[in-house]
């Protein structure tokens, strides 16, 4: 977020895996907010299914209708935002995302987050590779930067339960926008 913003939106950011759309779900109950979560955005608009998407128009196209959605949803107040784990990678939508709201790095260690990933059958990226585990840490490695360059916030949801990692998001938004309007002041 920049600062002087006050904006009301919650942008949670991070790999697969992180519990992003689980903890945002919760967090937007808990904050009387509005849950989105950009991946079930695209697939309403476009009317496929992620796989099917990323079949058809590869990663490329739907980096575009990610792109497309997060602009589309940027006037927006009161939300709790879950994005896809590669948003980040085009500077368009971390410009974006900075000006949306306070955003919240949900992480994990390397081990815990393939393990959660390789549970859903929905993880286009990781479908029909040879060495999973490897496509996975490369595209870890590559997004971790990336994430803790536009995070206002970090939490380790690795040995966390959601609620747990929601009431952390909660206190820790406190603190932030108390210390952001002390800041102001002075």
């Amino acid at each position: 977020m920049q600062p002087g913003q006050v904006l009301d939106n919650i942008l949670l950011i991070g790999f697969m895996g992180s519990g992003k759309s689980s903890v945002g779900r919760q967090l937007a109950i808990s904050q009387g907010k509005r849950f989105i979560d950009i991946d079930k955005e695209i697939v309403d608009a476009c009317g496929l299914a992620l796989c099917t998407l990323f079949y058809r128009e590869g990663e490329e196209g739907f980096r575009n209708w990610e792109s497309c959605t997060l602009r589309r949803l940027s006037g927006q107040q009161g939300m709790i935002l879950s994005t896809g784990g590669g948003i980040v990678l085009r500077e368009e939508n971390r410009v974006l995302l900075r000006k949306m709201g306070i955003v919240v790095w949900l992480d994990a260690t390397a081990g815990i987050l393939f393990e959660r990933a390789m549970r859903s059958k929905e993880r286009p990226l990781l479908q029909g590779e040879e060495n999973p585990w490897k496509k996975f840490t490369s595209l870890l490695d590559l997004r971790r930067g990336l994430y803790r360059g536009l995070s206002d916030l970090y939490i380790d949801s690795s040995h966390l339960t959601h609620e747990e990692v929601t009431s952390k998001i909660m206190e820790d938004v406190a603190t932030w926008k108390h210390n952001s309007a002390h800041h102001a002041a002075h």
